[in-house]
């Protein structure tokens, strides 16, 4: 009796400590930095400044043909430039015709060809509105924040110079809850911001468990036989030391025994447990 008792109480602890997967914060392909310097597009804003001359300055919108129209210049294409080939474009023309010295800059303030993008767990998925330079964490934010049933990682998904697409992995708990600064990365203009879902995982428990029925986890959660067992209540006075998992594999019934009292006391191994396992502990004979 006393003995159960106290593996009640063991197996109560566990349940308090459910353990978190480890986190994985490694790229699984680096994000480039030159993958930031994004050409501009149509519908793209631009904040020009010139120095020498205030009356050039302007805050336009980049046509569908990829022009800008300046005091002085009239219509100058700048679809497909970056900012520092479009300052160089516009100092030429203004030191050929109108200026001396041109000190020109050109700062893209929103991209409105190439979309921030935020999908998955997020109350508000789509595309965001982007002025000026964005974080991850505000990305998250202008997509109205993370929807329940959110999971453990998120992809930042974007186009690399080379034409392909890199992705980097983060630890949503670590970038969310611990505010780690060195995850709240810049975005670029197209990138993909995906929250991955938490599936939720059913476990059946019957036999001498104190309430036997259904529990529920998340994945990410990764859950064992004996945070299984403390769902359900931990054993009965009544119960054996044996405790039979069944799970479906390819359509067929696979049966796992195993002494849950020796992974209690640390003699085995826990068994992590799959969707739809049924848990079954018998009533000892003695």
């Amino acid at each position: 009796m006393n003995g159960n008792r106290i593996l009640i109480a063991f197996i109560a602890a566990v349940a308090l400590t459910l353990p978190v997967a480890a986190q994985d914060l490694s790229f699984q392909s680096p994000i480039s930095a030159a993958a930031i310097d994004a050409r501009i597009g149509s519908r793209d804003v631009l904040e020009i400044k010139v120095a020498q001359d205030p009356s050039v300055n302007a805050h336009v919108t980049v046509s569908d043909d990829g022009r800008i129209t300046l005091n002085l210049l009239g219509k100058v294409e700048v679809g497909g430039l970056s900012t520092s080939q479009a300052e160089l474009k516009l100092k030429t023309l203004l030191e050929a015709q109108y200026i001396k010295k041109a000190d020109v800059s050109v700062q893209v303030v929103e991209y409105g060809s190439k979309p921030i993008s935020v999908v998955g767990a997020v109350t508000k998925p789509g595309s965001i509105g982007v002025s000026g330079n964005i974080s991850l964490v505000q990305a998250i934010t202008a997509a109205g924040g993370l929807a329940n049933g959110y999971g453990k990682t998120l992809y930042v998904l974007r186009t690399g110079a080379n034409g392909l697409t890199e992705q980097l992995s983060i630890d949503i708990e670590d970038l969310m809850v611990n505010g780690n600064p060195d995850l709240n990365i810049p975005l670029a203009p197209n990138d993909v911001v995906n929250v991955q879902m938490d599936q939720p995982i059913t476990i059946y428990v019957w036999g001498e468990v104190m309430r036997p029925g259904n529990v529920s986890f998340r994945r990410s959660q990764a859950p064992t036989l004996m945070q299984a067992i403390a769902s359900a209540g931990g054993p009965t006075d009544r119960a054996s030391k044996t405790a039979k998992i069944s799970r479906t594999v390819n359509g067929k019934t696979v049966v796992i025994q195993t002494n849950y009292r020796s992974v209690a006391n640390g003699d085995k191994q826990d068994i992590p447990l799959l969707d739809g396992d049924t848990i079954f502990l018998k009533e000892s004979v003695f």
